[in-house]
């Protein structure tokens, strides 16, 4: 009798001390949910938008859906998996999609089959500068994270939330520093549509790329009543930062198969009955079955309308002006995920898709980005005025970019993008403004006077170029 006891006093230690431990993962809080199904979906943190991590027992192992992206983290993840389910024979990973917080983790489950869309592999290689402004602009943020949680008090509203930030960045960049091999991608690809057979769990996979990367699918798991969708949609934030799910739109500058997304959303909206829980790929953001319906709608009526467009002359900025948020899609207007400049965004890639022109601005955006010389992005600009050319030029879509290289701290490339705007639409007072705060940025201070002095000139209410004339002069003066 004695020999038993003592056995079974360490049993019961070992699972209370961990489940202690279970608690925190790198100092955040770690959540299990439970489904009556079987599978588990675990994610950290009390604020922040992670990425949620879905385990499913199966007779022939346990299948995980994407990794938090941090090694260090997921290899707790795998281990409170391993506890929760009592057993540890890991035998698939799915990734959704391309994106490192939920491919930077594949290293953990280097002993299992991974498998995602084809496109995954090769989205996963990231130019080395990348790595670079990536640690940059990590350090700053700790940085600034930093001196806003030392000018709070300890309960402040708002200290648990910045906590959390301040944590998740430094994770981040330390992983960003550290000088890891890169993780490992799928070793199985697919298409179109996939299936695994799991003993006593099928699982079916679709490509629904688009809307968030170009290697997006949707994970349907009948047996458990589970779609899971990515990071493609959500119709409910539970928090004020919703990452990840921020936006539904059809990205630009990467691939797009319309017909095949709408074949496959169809289907999947057709099977409704075999599934009761959506999953989006982060925590905090919620799916319906009637939001997803609503999207998939959504996009099938500006497939439409572009189809229309297209086939009677017309032009993109017709569409855009004719396919407004408010006018045309008034139910969507206030939903998670919609803004005006996503749904211009999504008719934009949907007209690409339809008339088989390639946007000038992401021409042009490619060519700086690769140090092009001024007679290629000549080239390009001469489109605008062609017989029969091959881009379409949008004065938004190419103010966007110059935006997103100042956001990626490269002036000189924005400034470059931004001329041609301003030598394409010489009579709009917004691609002065712009210009003007590219050019202010590379230091060039009279090159930004003089653009922000042309913007007032064309539009005497814009405030945004008149603040920017007093910052300067007053600068000036006061130098």
């Amino acid at each position: 009798m004695k020999s038993r006891v003592l056995p079974l006093v360490l049993l019961i230690l070992f699972l209370c001390t961990g489940s202690a431990f279970a608690k925190t993962v790198a100092g955040l809080p770690l959540h299990v949910e439970k489904f009556e199904s079987g599978a588990i979906r675990l994610w950290i943190g009390d604020h922040i938008s992670s990425t949620a991590v879905v385990a499913v027992p199966t007779s022939r192992g346990i299948l995980v859906i994407d990794t938090f992206g941090v090694p260090e983290v997921d290899r707790e993840l795998r281990s409170a998996i391993a506890r929760e389910l009592g057993r540890d024979d890991f035998t698939f990973l799915i990734n959704t999609h391309e994106h490192g917080d939920h491919t930077g983790g594949n290293a953990v489950y280097a002993d299992c089959t991974i498998v995602g869309h084809e496109l995954v592999p090769e989205n996963m290689q990231r130019d080395p500068a990348d790595r670079e402004r990536t640690i940059r602009w990590r350090t700053t943020r700790i940085s600034e994270l930093e001196t806003e949680i030392a000018a709070m008090a300890a309960d402040a509203p708002e200290r648990a939330r910045r906590d959390e930030d301040l944590i998740l960045a430094r994770l981040l960049l330390a992983n960003a520093q550290a000088d890891n091999a890169p993780p490992p991608p799928p070793t199985r690809v697919f298409a179109d549509r996939m299936e695994l057979d799991l003993g006593d769990v099928t699982v079916e996979m679709f490509y629904i790329g688009g809307m968030h990367t170009a290697s997006d699918i949707a994970v349907l798991i009948p047996k458990h009543g589970l779609l899971l969708t990515g990071d493609t949609m959500a119709d409910v934030w539970l928090t004020d930062t919703p990452g990840c799910l921020a936006s539904f739109s059809a990205r630009s500058g990467i691939a797009h198969d319309f017909p095949r997304w709408m074949k496959n959303w169809n289907h999947l909206l057709d099977r409704k009955d075999e599934y009761h829980t959506l999953l989006p790929g982060h925590w905090n953001g919620e799916l319906s079955h009637a939001g997803a319906e609503a999207r998939v709608r959504y996009v099938e009526a500006l497939w439409n309308a572009a189809e229309q467009k297209a086939a009677a002359g017309g032009r993109v900025e017709d569409l855009q002006a004719e396919n407004r948020l408010a006018d045309r899609f008034p139910h969507l207007a206030e939903s998670p995920g919609f803004a005006e400049w996503t749904n211009a965004g999504t008719a934009l890639e949907i007209w690409c898709c339809m008339t088989g022109m390639e946007s000038g601005a992401q021409a042009l955006y490619a060519l700086i980005e690769n140090g092009a010389d001024e007679a290629e992005i000549r080239a390009v600009v001469d489109q605008k005025s062609a017989a029969s050319p091959k881009y379409f030029f949008v004065e938004a879509a190419i103010n966007q970019l110059g935006y997103r290289f100042l956001n990626q701290e490269q002036p000189e490339q924005a400034a470059r993008l931004l001329q041609a705007n301003v030598e394409m639409y010489p009579e709009s007072w917004n691609t002065y403004d712009s210009l003007g705060e590219a050019l202010l940025a590379t230091g060039d201070r009279e090159g930004a006077i003089a653009n922000y002095e042309k913007s007032v000139e064309l539009n005497p209410d814009n405030t945004s170029g008149t603040d920017a004339l007093a910052r300067i002069r007053g600068s000036e003066l006061a130098n």
